[in-house]
């Protein structure tokens, strides 16, 4: 289903709900067509990508009149801006993430790598880095906080630092936190595979302060679906990465994207993909039919996929991505892994999340959400997409 429509369902259905409440939208979808938005006479205001941090200063704005089902002209509802023209990173400095034991840290947004499919660069602007000392100032927080974990996310995290004065690489910003924090635990997020460098992946292979993991946007295993992507790679560059880091460390968990049914994508194409994937040393797969973006260069191409057959190919690459987690998992029984301690289950059992991205689960009567402890595996869950520890120390 189109996500836009996906939204408009939901912000009709806030409403039925509750008549007399006032909807505000956020987000991409309104920084790319506001008005559309706007037009919906149950929407009270609708807020751009940046302007969305003064959501709080603009309420008073919602007076009696402003009530949905008032006659309000569209244009006075909408706040956005021009995010093309933007040159900061917005400041989200968070302190605290309401039922999560691990920590996000927006380090950068916006993206400069236009892609064929994706609508980023016109609903986030170009890419924008947060300044060194304010991702430090904020895991510092984190860690008084008390959070083991954080996570370091964006849009397009491996360009980090190119747009500051200095420059900084994703792996001088690594280097930095590990050195200016008492942070326990660092995890990268997405990071394309041109800029997998060999001081990063040196970085996250050897020191333990740096979980494990790698999680690296592929799309497609035909070189010339990459193309058509605007994707600046080809498959035996992708591969060469991906055995870069296996080399270095064989458990490292590697995760790879995939999207099925790219317009004009062939049989030979697809089978390209799942015969580059059943070679690679992949932990995991993260597969989406492809999904047409108004806007984007794709969806205007020739040779549009039957949505059932992206579906179909979708379906086979995820079986096959099951088959990799499982042959991934299975390596850890036996051993013992750091988690940290997610949420407490019904059966008196928790889980957590270890430095190589494996969900484990364990009996504990003891209140431990939030705690990095070890646990020693005793086997694969009943689940097959988890471990199973007999106790935590």
């Amino acid at each position: 289903m189109d996500i836009s429509l996906q939204s408009r369902k939901l912000i009709r259905k806030a409403y039925r709900l509750n008549p007399a409440c006032h909807i505000i939208v956020t987000g991409c979808y309104a920084q790319i067509n506001p008005r559309q938005l706007a037009d919906l006479p149950e929407v009270s205001l609708v807020f751009g990508n940046m302007e969305k941090q003064n959501i709080v200063s603009m309420l008073p704005e919602l007076t009696p009149a402003n009530t949905p089902g008032k006659s309000i002209a569209p244009l006075d509802k909408i706040h956005v801006a021009d995010i093309s023209k933007v040159k900061s990173c917005p400041d989200l400095h968070i302190s605290s993430f309401a039922e999560h034991s691990r920590a996000f840290v927006q380090i950068q947004t916006g993206c400069d790598s236009f892609c064929s499919y994706c609508i980023i660069p016109y609903a986030r602007g170009r890419s924008r880095s947060v300044p060194l000392n304010k991702v430090i100032e904020q895991i510092k927080d984190l860690v008084a906080h008390g959070y083991h974990e954080v996570v370091l996310t964006g849009i397009h995290i491996g360009n980090y630092g190119r747009d500051l004065n200095p420059k900084l690489t994703l792996a001088q910003l690594t280097e930095e936190i590990l050195g200016r924090t008492k942070l326990h635990r660092l995890r990268l997020g997405s990071i394309e595979p041109l800029e997998l460098s060999d001081e990063l992946i040196s970085l996250v292979t050897e020191n333990k302060r740096i979980c494990s993991h790698f999680h690296i946007p592929l799309q497609s295993g035909s070189d010339s679906v990459l193309k058509r992507m605007n994707r600046h790679y080809t498959a035996d560059q992708f591969r060469r990465s991906v055995e870069t880091i296996f080399s270095q460390d064989s458990k490292c968990a590697i995760g790879i994207d995939l999207i099925s049914g790219f317009p004009g994508e062939t049989e030979q194409d697809h089978m390209a993909s799942i015969k580059l994937v059943e070679q690679l040393p992949v932990g995991y797969l993260h597969v989406f039919p492809y999904s047409k973006r108004p806007g984007t260069s794709a969806a205007i191409m020739v040779d549009q996929i039957n949505p059932a057959l992206a579906k179909t190919r979708a379906a086979q690459l995820r079986e096959i991505g099951a088959k990799k987690q499982q042959q991934y998992i299975r390596r850890f029984v036996g051993t013992e892994l750091e988690v940290v301690v997610e949420k407490a289950r019904s059966d008196n059992s928790w889980r957590g999340i270890s430095a190589e991205y494996i969900p484990v689960s364990f009996p504990c009567n003891d209140n431990i959400s939030g705690k990095c402890l070890m646990v020693a595996i005793t086997a694969v869950h009943k689940n097959g997409v988890e471990l199973q520890a007999a106790h935590c120390n």
